[in-house]
């Protein structure tokens, strides 16, 4: 930054040297001098509308907010600590907002934590002349499941309306009338249906919002607190936790600039009872008689009995930490001598996901916000990756052209170019991209003169869906490469990044080392000994294999086949056949009749850790209570495992292990160039439709066990989308009912008719209530089906391949 982009003040006798441009209230804080406000926040656009951050400029005649008022050279600045007349401003303010304020701060939500308590007390007048009655209004008013409004609390600070307005683009609630009038409101019959109202509870500088599951639950201080991560989504998002009497009541937002800013989505902020969930098994489990109570070294030494020579394989989900899957990769090769495991469930990531494993953070939030043009390709990042979203919108305000190619049209639709696309089209567009040889004016066209005008300043973000077509990912990162964009294949699961970085996949060792090359091979060999050559099977073929009887013992740590894995009848067959099934995690749901062991993992909030995010970021989390009843970490119990089999993983603390992975896990350079080919020409249509599915933000995982508000404010039953033309030739209406049959089985559905979703394709949600879609899904996210219309209610009948 030059001299001539700095300006030097004073402000209450204090000299410093600022940007230009910033704010005085900005300026102030880095000298530790604290204004008071209500209405400022830094996420937000300056608004003046609270008054109370008063300060006197000399030369000036009047007094000027400083949220609002930039610093020039030279200028100085008095604060309330240096000058009278500021002070009283601010007395005086303070006074004015407390008129009709209620002094109910004993029985407040926000009482002990409340800006306003604070600043009253601070810089306040003691007490109030008014003494005539205070407006009350009716309370409190629901504005939906999550979100409550005590009116007569309001200060209009219009922090919740800016958030909405600038961050989340979710309109729902607006200042309405004027002067005395003036209030919060939202439209008649109408609920604050936006996954990130709960980020309006937060910057709320008074008690007017609160949170439904919060609301009179404790006070400040009968809670401790602790810093931990989400665990919902690959955002990473830093979070706060607080507990009472050792069970979670309230996570909040962590404010981090690089990651999250100030935000989280309601998912994060509200399904937080999974860890106490009455379904959580807390002790280890052998199957006798049935499934029994038994100690760790009991039902591992059975385990290590059922795997002496045997056929073993892995399976996990994104649960788990950076640090279990290290521990899980080694032990499977080390031990176990198996590349048979695998955390994905698509598979055509090739070259592209070989570069994530390897190099981390090549692309960033930071990234992503500075952008000058953004192509998502495969991706719905508000109901996959929230913040990652909130990131694209924030670039869009400042000027980044954004394109998203996508079979059903995303919540960016405001501020995005989309194309429509049926999912096995969407590597066409890609080409066309590539090529630069759209007709003008087309889709394709203006997305590639905007990467290419952007240059190094463009963003090209992959959605892990993308990988169902086996050239897709590497035709994006072929794109990507062409213009010199930065790229990123966009997990959705929490730690999906990290365990492909820790070489829980069959053909990547730690650090994105392949299996098949001897050289990469012998710098892991180096650390750990010698590892199979071959490369293992994958998630989809494990079940082949067990379904077939391939296996003998399957470990499930983290994930259930039956409901993640989008083939239910598979799974189910795999499950039936594998002689030993070890099933590790917080609980055993639809395995319970499956499971032959159980091993109880502590949750996150009980236990210590890395989780890697979209980006390559790795974040430590601290346990904010101790296990429940016996659980243990994962990469404990697999260390535990390893003896019991006469191994050795050659650590005992999360010290040693880091230690080592270290040598294996630090950013390597690599050369990646795509192995895609373009020019495949367009896609034929076919007479069938195309049924695509994804999870939605809100729906029956695991993890929202509990949210029931955050349910009732978010979920949807289960439907289908199609579009007007097919819905047309099909008879099709909306809200009607119709019978979507697939190879696997079929169902009959709540029909969506949209133009928000790609002709000759139809959507169905992977897992609402009345349908999980794996049901009709044949091994991908992505199968062809067929629509009739029928007279049956939605929900009435579900039948699969082979059903009875």
């Amino acid at each position: 930054m030059s001299a001539s982009d700095l300006v030097t003040l004073t402000i209450d006798g204090k000299e410093l040297t600022v940007p230009a441009g910033t704010l005085i209230i900005r300026a102030a804080e880095q000298l530790g001098i604290e204004i008071p406000r209500f209405c400022d926040h830094p996420f937000l656009d300056p608004v003046g509308a609270c008054r109370q951050c008063y300060v006197e400029l000399e030369g000036q005649r009047k007094l000027f907010t400083s949220c609002t008022t930039e610093v020039t050279p030279g200028m100085v600045v008095r604060t309330q600590n240096t000058s009278q007349v500021v002070r009283e401003a601010q007395v005086a303010n303070l006074e004015f907002l407390l008129l009709n304020h209620p002094l109910d701060c004993p029985v407040c939500d926000r009482g002990g934590e409340c800006p306003l308590q604070d600043q009253a007390l601070a810089f306040g007048p003691g007490e109030s002349r008014y003494v005539e009655a205070k407006r009350i209004y009716e309370k409190p008013i629901p504005l939906s499941p999550l979100v409550k409004l005590d009116r007569e609390r309001c200060v209009l600070c219009a922090r919740c309306t800016r958030f909405c307005d600038e961050i989340s683009g979710d309109r729902f609630i607006e200042l309405y009338a004027r002067g005395a009038g003036e209030r919060v409101s939202i439209a008649a019959g109408e609920d604050f249906r936006s996954p990130f109202s709960g980020n309006t509870i937060q910057i709320c500088p008074v008690g007017a919002l609160t949170a439904t599951p919060y609301r009179f639950v404790a006070r400040p201080f009968d809670l401790s607190s602790a810093d931990s991560l989400c665990q919902h989504c690959s955002s990473g998002c830093n979070v706060k936790v607080d507990l009472r009497r050792g069970q979670v009541v309230r996570v909040l937002a962590r404010d981090n600039v690089e990651v999250n800013d100030a935000w989280i989505c309601d998912k994060g902020r509200f399904a937080f009872r999974s860890a106490d969930a009455p379904t959580r098994i807390t002790t280890p489990l052998l199957r006798g008689r049935g499934l029994e109570p038994a100690s760790f070294g009991e039902v591992l030494d059975r385990v290590a009995e059922w795997c002496s020579d045997a056929r073993v394989a892995f399976v996990a989900g994104g649960r788990l930490a950076d640090e279990d899957g290290y521990a899980l990769s080694k032990l499977a090769r080390t031990v176990f001598r198996t590349n048979d495991l695998d955390h994905r469930r698509v598979f055509h990531g090739g070259r592209a996901e070989a570069l994530m494993a390897a190099a981390p953070m090549r692309t960033t939030y930071l990234d992503v916000e500075r952008a000058g043009a953004i192509l998502v390709v495969g991706l719905d990042a508000e109901q996959e990756v929230p913040i990652l979203h909130l990131r694209i919108r924030k670039a869009a305000r400042r000027g980044a052209k954004v394109f998203v190619v996508h079979p059903r049209r995303t919540r960016l639709w405001d501020v995005a170019e989309h194309e429509l696309c049926r999912p096995e089209h969407q590597t066409y567009v890609l080409e066309r991209i590539h090529d630069g040889d759209a007709p003008e004016g087309s889709f394709e066209a203006r997305a590639a003169a905007a990467l290419r005008d952007a240059g190094d300043g463009a963003v090209v973000l992959a959605g892990e869906r993308l990988a169902e077509h086996p050239l897709a990912a590497g035709v994006a990162l072929a794109l990507a490469q062409r213009y010199g964009a930065r790229f990123a294949l966009v997990p959705r699961r929490a730690n999906d990044r990290g365990l492909l970085r820790a070489g829980v996949h069959p053909a990547l060792l730690p650090g994105g080392r392949r299996v098949g090359l001897e050289a990469e091979r012998a710098e892991v060999e180096a650390v750990w000994g010698e590892v199979p050559a071959a490369e293992g099977r994958s998630a989809q073929r494990i079940l082949e294999a067990c379904a077939a009887r391939e296996i003998d013992v399957m470990f499930l740590l983290g994930v259930d086949p039956l409901t993640d894995f989008p083939d239910a009848a598979l799974a189910r067959r795999a499950l039936e056949n594998v002689p030993s099934k070890v099933v590790q995690g917080l609980e055993l749901g639809d395995l319970e009749v499956y499971a032959d062991a159980f091993l109880p993992a502590a949750a996150w909030v009980e236990r210590e850790g890395h989780v890697t995010d979209w980006e390559g970021r790795p974040q430590r989390f601290r346990p904010v209570r101790d296990p429940a009843g016996v659980a243990r970490p994962d990469w404990e119990i697999l260390v535990a495992l390893a003896r019991a089999t006469g191994g050795d993983l050659g650590f005992q603390t999360l010290d040693e292990l880091r230690e080592e992975a270290a040598a294996l896990l630090g950013p390597r350079e690599v050369t990646v160039r795509s192995d895609a080919w373009t020019g495949t020409g367009r896609p034929q249509l076919l007479g069938d439709l195309t049924l695509f599915s994804y999870p939605l933000l809100i729906d029956e995982g695991r993890l929202s066990q509990g949210a029931d508000e955050l349910k009732a404010a978010l979920e949807d039953e289960a439907f289908v989308e199609l579009n007007p033309e097919d819905a047309d030739k099909l008879g099709a209406t909306d809200g009607g009912s119709v019978r979507v049959s697939a190879a696997a089985g079929e169902a009959i559905l709540t029909a969506r008719v949209t133009a928000d979703v790609a002709a000759g394709s139809m959507f169905v949600p992977f897992n609402q209530p009345g349908l999980a879609a794996n049901r009709l899904l044949s091994g991908g996210f992505v199968t062809t089906a067929s629509i009739e219309r029928v007279a049956s209610p939605a929900g009435a009948e579900i039948e699969e391949e082979g059903a009875a």
